[in-house]
């Protein structure tokens, strides 16, 4: 799993709790510094490169209107993407990055072949090694704050990419695990603020992963929790866009 659950592909995997102010205490570490932090504690750079594919399974619930479903989500180097959540009585929400488009489906909007923003935002989640923080991607890490996010000390670190969205990201000072973040999604109303708490974390194959995350947005509650997660060679068949979409990207 990327270093964040893909929130842009399930059209709002949604967020919880902004952070609470607290005053600095002395010099604040570089957001690289932090970020470095980060990967070394989920297992290192080498451990993270090592893995060639993943399948991740759970649910996916909004528990105040009562509604699970069961969640997929693939992840193939070096950056294609599908997740599926199947809800029943609703039916399936699918969203995915083959390598060069970012679509999305769902049984209220229908087939969308997704650009700009959505489309950048997308990418990026697909991107097998995001939690590198890659150059090509990230041009700017900013410790801003030192503060607590959903009650734990961390520290608030401003991410600036190479298309020039800014959003924020909090890290625990005491395990350097990422505790959350806070950023304008891109969707089919328009951008919207989500807040991302993700927590649980456990070793797979030698590297740490959430296993859950809880996502609030316009007063909405989402929580995914992963049951398990299979480091694998994923077929390049499953990233195929479905036939709906063949026929967007055709026209």
């Amino acid at each position: 799993m990327s270093r964040r659950l893909p929130t842009v592909l399930l059209g709002g995997l949604l967020t919880l709790l902004a952070a609470i102010p607290a005053h600095a205490q002395g010099p604040l570490p570089s957001g690289r510094e932090i970020v470095n932090k980060y990967i070394a504690a989920i297992g290192g750079r080498d451990v993270i490169l090592a893995q060639s594919g993943r399948h991740v399974t759970g649910t996916f619930d909004i528990p105040a209107q009562g509604i699970s479903g069961a969640l997929d989500v693939y992840g193939q180097p070096p950056d294609k993407m599908l997740v599926r959540v199947t809800i029943p009585g609703i039916g399936e929400v699918t969203s995915g990055f083959d390598g060069t488009t970012a679509w999305a489906m769902n049984p209220m909007m229908g087939p969308m072949v997704l650009d700009s923003l959505q489309a950048q935002q997308t990418r990026q989640q697909a991107d097998f090694y995001a939690i590198l923080y890659p150059e090509e991607q990230i041009t700017s890490l900013e410790t801003v704050a030192d503060t607590t996010f959903d009650g734990t000390p961390s520290y608030k670190v401003k991410v600036t990419t190479a298309w020039g969205e800014t959003y924020h990201e909090f890290f625990a000072k005491e395990t350097s695990l990422m505790l959350g973040s806070q950023r304008s999604q891109a969707s089919p109303m328009g951008n919207v603020d989500i807040v991302v708490a993700v927590s649980d974390w456990r070793p797979v194959e030698g590297m740490l992963q959430p296993f859950k995350s809880m996502q609030k947005t316009m007063g909405i509650e989402q929580v995914v929790t992963v049951s398990k997660v299979d480091v694998t060679t994923v077929p390049d068949s499953v990233f195929v866009p479905p036939p709906a979409i063949q026929a967007l990207i055709k026209k």
